[in-house]
């Protein structure tokens, strides 16, 4: 939206690994909170292993190269997806993206900044590796989602990339998901583990932001390539994340802070 007289808040969705639903997540969140009327863009950041596209059943105009272009606009870049959703696409390919990956890291924060100034929640999907791309959104953040699996090596990998981003200067609010659980307990012994090493290792406090529940809509609604929350809406899976969503409050970015976040992510030059 042009004019827009603030700047939208950014949630970064990130994993330690691939396979824990993170994308799919990602996508499903960005349905319900723009189906609670909040003007939201999705975009596909997982550098290498774009999907957003293949969930939608989709053909991209345009990726995310484009958007590093600041003279395309906006207009040329975003996919109206469903409910309202606006999305950018990811880079397909591993080469092309390795090659973007090697970009100045500053033009991921301005072309953060173009989608924020155009949005009021930004959900950025991350690569599951902390590279310079990665690093340079979970720093420019308002809120990192981590998103995990119950499995110890899930775990492990989640407070991975939570040490390496804090390492590189991350001081935005935390949360963690845990997907894919079978049982509830199973949820909450993954997040009171990673929420004690966090604390104890790296003085952060995490949110627990809530669980998704195992569930087989997930994978034939990927088989449709449709978001769950809009094939299957009042399934055990959509149904949880309706609930992450509505726990989520955005209050605005200020001034103050996005000043601070290109000193940041200026560091990762060094």
């Amino acid at each position: 939206m042009a004019g827009r007289q603030s700047e939208g808040e950014v949630l970064v969705v990130a994993g330690g690994k691939g396979g824990v639903g993170k994308s799919n997540f990602a996508l499903n969140l960005g349905v319900h909170l723009s189906r609670r009327g909040l003007d939201t863009i999705l975009l596909d950041a997982d550098l290498g292993h774009a999907n957003a596209d293949i969930l939608l059943g989709i053909t991209p105009r345009t990726d995310l190269v484009g958007l590093l272009d600041s003279f395309r606009s906006l207009d040329e870049l975003l996919y109206e997806g469903p409910e309202g959703l606006r999305v950018v696409c990811g880079i397909p390919g591993l080469r092309h993206a390795r090659s973007v990956c090697e970009s100045d890291p500053l033009l991921y924060v301005g072309a953060l900044r173009r989608l924020r100034q155009s949005c009021e929640v930004l959900v950025v999907d991350c690569s599951a590796d902390v590279g310079r791309a990665t690093a340079s959104f979970a720093l420019a953040c308002d809120r990192l989602i981590l998103v995990t699996t119950p499995e110890p090596t899930a775990v492990a990998d989640s407070y991975a990339t939570l040490k390496l981003v804090y390492q590189r200067g991350f001081c935005a609010r935390a949360g963690v998901v845990v997907n894919m659980a079978r049982r509830e307990s199973d949820a909450i012994d993954a997040v009171r583990r990673l929420q004690r090493v966090a604390e104890q290792f790296l003085g952060l406090s995490l949110e627990n932001l809530g669980y998704v529940p195992f569930d087989k809509h997930v994978a034939r609604a990927v088989r449709a390539q449709k978001p769950f929350a809009t094939r299957y809406p009042r399934c055990a899976a959509s149904m949880r994340i309706e609930a992450i969503a509505g726990r989520l409050r955005f209050a605005g970015s200020g001034g103050a802070r996005a000043a601070s976040v290109w000193g940041r992510v200026a560091s990762l030059f060094f």
